[in-house]
């Protein structure tokens, strides 16, 4: 499968300046209805916006809004413009399973800024949570607006820049969150990414098969299957479980220069297998800078062939789901399941990565103590996985 153009979503300055001079409506170019996404999604536009926050934020309810065009599918975006304090961010699950998560999601919002994560990265502080409305079904909530550019937005910047900074930003992060303890966290469930493995490839299959998705037109099934093998071997290793984001995708991470500022979006987080948050090995970075986040976060062959294929299941659904409907997660999804299934085709690199001082130093938690032949490197040696001498970026 050829990696995808990813012309969906258009780059656009989320730094514009406003002058105060201008009026609103030649200063805001706002939509009056968000994009819709699935079938049965409650009304999220401006109209509705506004009717929740005259109900519970009167304050804000006449300010300016945009809608925020995102690679995100589960909630719909609108940034308030509050002109005396800073902006923040209305944000309306767009399906239940996201309505479900939210008031989880405040919880964990909360915890993160008391941990020792907000040293590494910033994360949203939680300005209010509305209730049900009768113009919409589901509790929503303000958060605060954080300047930034995620990863997605700014690919185009990223492919010229060296990402091994980004390889450790991130690994440190990884490593940080896994050690995080957050009360009330949900556990991943059977058929879940981060659960067991057996029953999500179970859930792979369904992708694969299914006729209503139509996967051989769409992805390199055979490919796919290749790497469901691999992951067989290894369903009855042991794991170990701790608090994961679960969703470490370019368009939740937040960058600036090629480093790493901000992770938002934390619906998703519970805790689980701890590779699943090995995501961005795919997701973000290229082969170049795997081999440095893999070696980071010390992750044996067993956790990176799991966080591969939690993935790779990540991918698979994606691109079935929204490359149909045209939205740029099918983008995202799309380059992520080439990267995964090139990735098979190994690359050389020497390996002197940066080691990532957290917790005095020790290997990350998901490293067991015995590790397969072959499966990690030492710095300065080139992998012995490596079978070709051209440094593929991809």
């Amino acid at each position: 499968m050829g990696e995808s153009p990813c012309h969906c979503l258009r780059d656009r300055d989320r730094h514009r300046p406003i002058n105060r001079g201008q009026s609103r409506a030649s200063t805001w170019q706002h939509r009056v209805v968000s994009e819709r996404i699935h079938d049965d999604e409650p009304d999220t536009s401006e109209e509705v916006v506004r009717t929740l926050l005259r109900a519970e934020l009167p304050q804000w309810a006449d300010s300016p809004i945009e809608y925020l065009a995102t690679s995100g599918a589960d909630n719909a975006m609108w940034r308030i413009r509050t002109y005396d304090t800073p902006d923040v961010v209305a944000r309306l699950p767009r399906r239940p399973g996201a309505a479900a998560g939210l008031l989880r999601e405040t919880s964990v919002l909360q915890q993160l800024g008391k941990t020792q994560l907000r040293s590494v990265v910033r994360t949203p502080q939680v300005h209010h949570v509305g209730g049900p409305h009768e113009r919409f079904p589901h509790h929503w909530s303000v958060v605060e607006w954080i300047e930034g550019t995620d990863a997605w937005t700014a690919r185009r910047d990223l492919d010229r820049r060296p990402l091994d900074d980004l390889a450790a930003d991130l690994a440190q992060a990884v490593v940080v969150i896994g050690r995080t303890a957050i009360e009330g966290a949900p556990d991943r469930l059977p058929g879940s990414r981060g659960g067991p493995l057996g029953p999500l490839l179970e859930r792979l299959d369904q992708w694969l098969t299914a006729p209503e998705w139509n996967a051989a037109h769409l992805i390199d099934v055979e490919a796919v299957r290749r790497l469901v093998s691999e992951a067989i071997e290894i369903v009855d290793e042991p794991i170990v479980e701790g608090f994961v984001h679960g969703d470490l995708i370019p368009g939740n991470l937040l960058v600036d220069r090629g480093r790493l500022t901000s992770i938002i979006d934390w619906g998703g987080a519970g805790r689980g297998d701890l590779a699943q948050d090995l995501a961005p090995a795919w997701a973000v970075l290229t082969a170049a800078e795997r081999p440095v986040f893999r070696e980071a976060v010390d992750a044996d062959e067993a956790a990176w062939i799991r966080g591969r294929t939690f993935e790779l299941e990540h991918a698979v659904g994606g691109v079935l789901y929204y490359a149909p409907k045209k939205h740029p997660l099918g983008d995202v999804m799309a380059r992520t399941l080439h990267r995964i299934l090139t990735a098979t085709r190994p690359t050389c690199r020497i390996l002197d990565p940066p080691r990532i001082p957290v917790g005095g130093g020790a290997a990350a938690p998901w490293a067991s103590t015995t590790l397969r032949a072959g499966a990690r490197s030492g710095a300065g040696r080139c992998s012995p996985m490596c079978r070709s001498r051209t440094l593929e970026r991809c």
